[in-house]
């Protein structure tokens, strides 16, 4: 597990502790699925069909830890099999009725999604489980290969277009830095955890989708960064999210 994943396992545990105080008598597994790739960004070895959760109003973005509670019966059944595999899931947006093209379309999902690997699984006395979810790669979903009794996707890997690298890099991930340190001094926040994380990064995609993992409520802004392809444009989507928070949060406090 990476030294950055670490860090935000223990942060999310800090905060997380009074609600799972009976983790530390589970049998809490880890495992390691990715390669390295000569840059900072991992590969994930991809399957072309995956197990999918579905969820309305969540999103994961890839280099990021989502913590999952899992409780329905058929996502019980999607871990079980995952963790006798490959470990893996995907983690789908559902379009509302709203978003739908066509009232009776079959495929209810968002184009991307992003592979999960499980980093930590914990199973409770009542069946349900805790598990940490890595966010590794974006993918394209091509279809919907099964539905009953867990959903399983058809998936293409989606690269990254237009990484910044040296200066322009740097450039940007100031900016971005300067706009977060903004909103948390706000917020009154400007020494928590999560505020000295975004300045432990070196990598300008992990930031972004940290940032946006961290303090982002809105699941359709965390969709529109997770489907741009061009980096650039993801830094911009971002960016313009952290202004408008700057300029809600002062208009609250005149």
């Amino acid at each position: 597990m990476s030294q950055f994943v670490s860090h935000i396992c223990r942060l999310w545990d800090t905060r997380h502790a009074a609600c799972h105080t009976n983790l530390e008598s589970q049998n809490l597994k880890q495992t390691g699925n990715m390669r390295p790739t000569g840059h900072s960004h991992i590969v994930m070895i991809l399957p072309q069909e995956i197990p999918a959760m579905i969820l309305p109003e969540a999103v994961l973005l890839p280099k990021t830890v989502m913590p999952l509670r899992i409780f329905e019966e058929r996502y019980r059944e999607m871990l079980a099999g995952s963790l006798n595999g490959e470990r893996m899931f995907a983690v789908a947006k559902q379009r509302n009725d709203e978003e739908l093209p066509f009232p009776e379309e079959i495929l209810r999902l968002h184009d991307v999604a992003t592979v999960g690997l499980i980093r930590m699984s914990s199973q409770n006395p009542n069946g349900t489980s805790i598990l940490m979810l890595e966010g590794t790669e974006r993918v394209k979903i091509e279809g919907i290969s099964q539905e009953y009794p867990y959903p399983k996707i058809r998936i293409s890997r989606l690269p990254t277009l237009n990484r910044p690298e040296g200066e322009l890099q740097d450039e940007l991930m100031a900016k971005i830095l300067e706009k977060i340190d903004t909103v948390n001094e706000l917020l009154g926040r400007s020494d928590d955890e999560a505020s000295r994380a975004c300045h432990t990064i070196d990598d300008l995609e992990t930031l972004i989708h940290f940032i946006m993992q961290t303090y982002c409520t809105s699941s359709t802004m965390m969709q529109n960064t997770l489907e741009a392809i061009d980096l650039v444009k993801r830094c911009r989507i971002v960016s313009d999210y952290l202004e408008l928070q700057i300029m809600l949060i002062t208009d609250m406090e005149e």
